[in-house]
């Protein structure tokens, strides 16, 4: 009876173990396969059009490593937003058309308005496939005494927020910064610079979590208006300026150079790292820029066109880095940011639970074959227009002819007669009807 039962116990034991060099080996593959899993940086500029980077051709603003990140990685030379904050910020966020989640235009101030935790973004994606999460910037989707866990009701496990409206009073996101950090209210100092709180912020969540892959959303603060002069960088910022510039522009060139200066900051810290060939990075813009500001490119001057519905409006720059992966290049194919969404979960393999309206364009990062975008869409407001490669039909029925093969064509917002390509306008109509059907699916209100 001893050995009998002794053996049970034996066996019991060996069981045991075997249990135990299973799970072990399941969990030690599980940390291998997310340390192979791409980081994600997405890093969205407040009112900046294609036009002001250096590596779009602007001849006035200064920004060298923006430049760097077109030369290493892929510059698209087609990318559009809508023209205004809040749709942009919902769209790119959830992968929905503004007409559908009912986010058509600036975000209301009276109380109880927010973007409801129950749109899916991609904060929740990556949080729930394990992803170390973090936001930090503009919000502008919610006022925080009111609503005080939204970043986190949308997968982001750390935050640094400029807080925008506190208390009934608007707060500043430049100098004396007023932050909602992590759950706790900061007041920064006169001499205080926001953007150097919320890049800092990330720069150390990277330094956190290097060990483990991590999904960061850079909704940047810079450029949008009151344009300041920031605490460093006038002087190279100066150095392409022409002693024509107002000094709105003057200080908008600035904020573009300062911008740059802390995305070659994160591009660093993933260097030192050694974390750039397992970490794409994006950049862009929520739509065009502030109409106050005109910025030049080779030949012609270009005015903001942020609020309008115009290649001004609605263009935005969209570089993508990643190093031993992308091929570098420029890409003519078209992107909506509602693309964004789709496309970055098909680079970490996340299955994405609903239908959204934007497309999975990942293999326009690595230059593969694959489905490309024929036309884009942009709602604003009571505006909608479908855009293609030449043509531009708005919903008041205006055919543009502005191809995408020199800046003087895109921009010049040529109109067509009524009698000119018909068939052209046709097709264009036919998908514009379709666009401005989508009915709205979403409470803008919780």
């Amino acid at each position: 009876m001893r050995r009998a039962k002794s053996l049970a116990q034996i066996t019991t034991l060996v069981t045991k173990l075997a249990m135990c060099v299973m799970l072990t080996s399941i969990l030690l593959a599980g940390i291998a396969q997310g340390a192979d899993r791409p980081n994600i940086i997405l890093i969205m500029a407040d009112d900046i059009g294609a036009e002001g980077l250096g590596c779009y051709g602007s001849t006035i603003y200064t920004t060298p490593n923006l430049d760097r990140m077109a030369n290493e990685g892929v510059r698209f030379n087609n990318a559009y937003a809508t023209p205004l904050c809040t749709p942009t910020r919902v769209m790119i966020m959830s992968g929905l058309y503004p007409n559908r989640t009912g986010f058509q235009a600036l975000i209301g101030k009276r109380e109880g308005v927010r973007m409801p935790a129950s749109i899916r973004t991609f904060g929740h994606y990556f949080h729930d496939a394990g992803y170390q999460t973090a936001i930090a910037g503009k919000w502008q989707l919610g006022k925080f005494d009111e609503f005080p866990n939204q970043p986190i009701e949308h997968g982001f496990d750390h935050y640094c927020m400029w807080t925008w409206l506190y208390d009934g009073e608007k707060t500043s996101r430049y100098y004396s910064p007023h932050l909602y950090q992590d759950g706790k209210v900061i007041e920064g100092a006169e001499t205080d610079f926001g953007p150097d709180h919320y890049s800092n912020y990330l720069l150390n969540f990277i330094d956190q979590n290097k060990d483990k892959p991590f999904f960061i959303y850079y909704p940047m603060a810079l450029v949008h208006s009151p344009f300041v002069h920031p605490p460093k960088l006038e002087e190279p910022a100066r150095s392409k300026y022409t002693d024509d510039l107002d000094k709105p522009t003057q200080a908008y060139g600035h904020m573009i150079t300062y911008m740059d200066n802390i995305v070659g900051k994160i591009l660093s810290k993933l260097k030192e790292h050694r974390l750039e060939k397992n970490t794409l990075v994006l950049f862009t813009g929520d739509n065009g820029t502030d109409h106050r500001i005109t910025s030049r490119l080779p030949d012609m001057s270009i005015r903001g066109g942020k609020a309008t519905m115009t290649e001004a409006g609605t263009r935005v720059p969209l570089l993508a880095w990643w190093p031993n992966t992308i091929e570098p290049g420029v890409r003519d194919e078209l992107f909506c940011l509602v693309d964004v969404l789709p496309t970055i979960t098909s680079v970490a393999g996340i299955k994405l639970e609903g239908q959204v309206d934007g497309m999975d364009l990942s293999h326009n990062l690595t230059g593969a074959a694959g489905r490309d975008r024929r036309h884009v869409l942009i709602n604003y407001g009571k505006g909608y227009f479908v855009r293609e490669q030449r043509f531009r039909i708005n919903q008041d029925g205006v055919l543009y002819d502005i191809p995408i093969t020199s800046d003087k064509e895109r921009y010049l917002e040529k109109k067509t007669s009524r009698g000119e390509y018909g068939d052209e306008r046709d097709r264009l109509q036919m998908a514009l009807d379709e666009f401005m059907a989508i009915e709205k699916e979403y409470i803008l209100e919780d």
